[in-house]
């Protein structure tokens, strides 16, 4: 897998709100960030609210708790950078705080969650710009931007990601069982084996929760990993091949443990099922990660000087 960079050791971000804190600017900035924050809250309450909500009864989201620690992990290792200049950004700052108000404004004509959720992220990187500057947000944009993984998904663009997951993985899975030996017959997202035996890929086996678990894991990887632009592209465009051939697997192996044993089809199962799956994607993502740093090396291998040939009897 790619080389983490590790940042100078520097003060980590609490020590450096407080080397701030000290500062008369410095406090007026920590102040006006803490305000901002505090009253972007206010307005956004109900989507907090929606947040909090989501994260409790929807399993496809309950790993929203862990994105705001996991974003505040990315600010500190920015903080370990040292302190950002305090640049003008009263412009960019009012822009995206503008969008954000207009859309929180929307969603009360129109009831939108999803587009308020999206501004209330918009609303924290014009806080930071107004405050902090153009630099602190360009320091602290990954943070802000990895916040959008604890945002729910409106039900309408969910199914219509789902369904073809849901479809694609059934017909996937079952040419695999076909062509490993056991005869499947496939009727949408049904499939029966011999026997008569029903097997039903539903959507909370579409892949959706692996899709999103790897988007977040390869995006944070790309972010923290010293390598080419390419390198990070193609590491965040493989979350979405890796999490469907692991989810794929684990309809396979389901198939024939119902095939041959029905009862370890379901239950606790099931769900260490689920996991070993995760884990041969995460292998998979290792293994991309292994062919990808060879590529890194042989095109940073530096070329082998050209050396003379002396031609037979020459002087």
């Amino acid at each position: 897998m790619a080389t983490i960079t590790e940042p100078s050791q520097a003060p980590a971000l609490w020590d450096l709100a407080q080397g701030e804190w000290r500062k008369p600017d410095g406090r007026a900035t920590l102040l006006g960030l803490l305000g901002g924050l505090i009253l972007l809250g206010l307005i956004y309450a109900t989507n907090l609210r929606h947040f909090v909500y989501a994260w409790t009864t929807d399993d496809n989201y309950s790993h929203g708790f862990l994105v705001p620690f996991i974003s505040l992990y990315f600010a500190n290792r920015a903080a370990l950078r040292g302190p950002v200049e305090v640049r003008s950004g009263v412009l960019l700052g009012l822009a995206l705080l503008g969008v954000s108000i207009v859309g929180r404004l929307g969603t009360v004509l129109v009831p939108v969650p999803f587009l308020g959720d999206l501004t209330f992220l918009l609303g924290i990187a014009g806080v930071c710009a107004l405050v902090a500057g153009t630099a602190a947000l360009r320091r602290y944009w990954f943070a802000i931007f990895f916040l959008i993984f604890m945002v729910p998904l409106p039900i309408a663009l969910y199914t219509q990601i789902a369904s073809p997951l849901q479809f694609g993985v059934s017909r996937v899975a079952s040419d695999v069982l076909n062509l490993t030996g056991l005869p499947v017959l496939r009727e949408g997202n049904r499939m029966t084996l011999p026997g008569g035996t029903q097997m039903f890929v539903a959507e909370a086996c579409s892949g959706m929760r692996q899709l999103t678990g790897f988007i977040a894991l390869t995006a944070a990887v790309a972010y923290l990993s010293a390598r080419p632009s390419w390198y990070r592209v193609a590491l965040v465009a493989s979350a979405i091949p890796i999490a469907m051939t692991a989810n794929t697997a684990r309809v396979v192996l389901t198939g024939y443990i119902m095939h041959y044993n029905p009862a370890y089809a379901s239950g606790t199962f099931h769900t260490i099922e689920g996991l070993l799956m995760m884990g041969l994607g995460l292998s998979l993502l290792r293994g991309e990660g292994w062919i990808l740093d060879q590529v890194v090396q042989i095109l940073e291998r530096p070329e082998e000087p050209a050396t003379g040939l002396r031609v037979a009897g020459a002087r």
